[in-house]
């Protein structure tokens, strides 16, 4: 079997990195530009992301020797997929500028913008308001992505544990931050209802404020807030997972029903996503 090259290696999953970040219009006349769309039936997406089972080898160059390393398997990859977003309170939300955007030139095309979320899986006050595998977002009206979103945008998070690559000056490239996991989560952004109950609404403020405490002063429903926004969920849909290089991690599109069953803390039996370690962690 002819093996890969490293460039085309590096190529294929830089595609699949910056392709992920890449939100998906919706379709149709200019009423539906209201409306934000579901991405596709469950279990219809036009990949392939089934890649071989078996054990890779791949040379990186004439003079390095092989690496044969054992991939992480399917239900390992989910756990650690939800682990980044677990563990990650920062990203960039990817949309696409409106038809009725009053700059021409801009409409159809996509920006992507940092941002804060928070992941709440862990409070059980907020399952019936924001799903599992679902990030908490707090939309300000005057953002950007929001603005799109709120025209008809779908939306994706793009998340990564690039800072957790170690410093090199070799060019190694078990130390290289593409070695490191990314993961794109693609869906649509849907506002949690108003007003909240008191006990839900604390805990979703609880939430949010552990990850970004300054957002204490732009909280929505304050009056003396600086910015007006409101709460939301960014609903899953589609989940594209970069494991690092190809002989050593799993590339490819996750299974959702997967990715919502899991949690923090698995039950009987079963591993949670506390249970896996994404690389650079140390191990307890």
């Amino acid at each position: 079997m002819k093996l890969l090259s490293l460039s085309t290696l590096l190529s294929l999953s830089l595609s699949l990195s910056l392709g992920g970040a890449s939100p998906v219009f919706p379709g149709g006349d200019k009423r539906d530009a209201l409306y934000q769309k579901p991405i596709a039936p469950a279990g219809e997406f036009p990949f392939d992301s089934s890649p071989p089972e078996a054990r890779m080898t791949i040379p990186y160059a004439d003079n390095e020797p092989d690496s044969s390393l054992s991939i992480p398997s399917w239900p390992t990859t989910h756990l650690l997929a939800r682990r980044l977003l677990g563990l990650s309170t920062t990203g960039v939300l990817s949309t696409v500028f409106p038809r009725t955007n009053r700059d021409p030139a801009l409409v159809g095309v996509p920006i992507g913008l940092p941002d804060y979320f928070a992941n709440c899986d862990d409070n059980s006050k907020l399952q019936d308001f924001l799903g599992s595998g679902n990030p908490l977002v707090l939309a300000l009206n005057l953002g950007t992505s929001f603005r799109n979103t709120k025209a008809g945008s779908n939306i994706s998070l793009s998340v990564d544990w690039w800072q957790h690559a170690p410093p090199d000056e070799d060019g190694d490239l078990d130390k290289a931050p593409a070695a490191f996991p990314r993961l794109s989560l693609i869906g649509w952004l849907e506002p949690l209802p108003t007003p909240l109950p008191d006990d839900a609404r604390h805990a979703i403020e609880q939430c949010f404020l552990t990850a970004h405490p300054d957002a204490k002063y732009w909280l929505p429903g304050d009056p003396n807030a600086a910015h007006r926004g409101y709460w939301a969920r960014l609903v899953v849909e589609k989940a594209l997972w970069i494991g690092g290089f190809g002989d050593r991690a799993r590339i490819g599109w996750l299974d959702i029903g997967d990715w919502r069953n899991i949690r923090k803390h698995g039950k009987s039996g079963e591993r949670g996503w506390a249970d896996v370690r994404l690389p650079g962690e140390e191990k307890d």
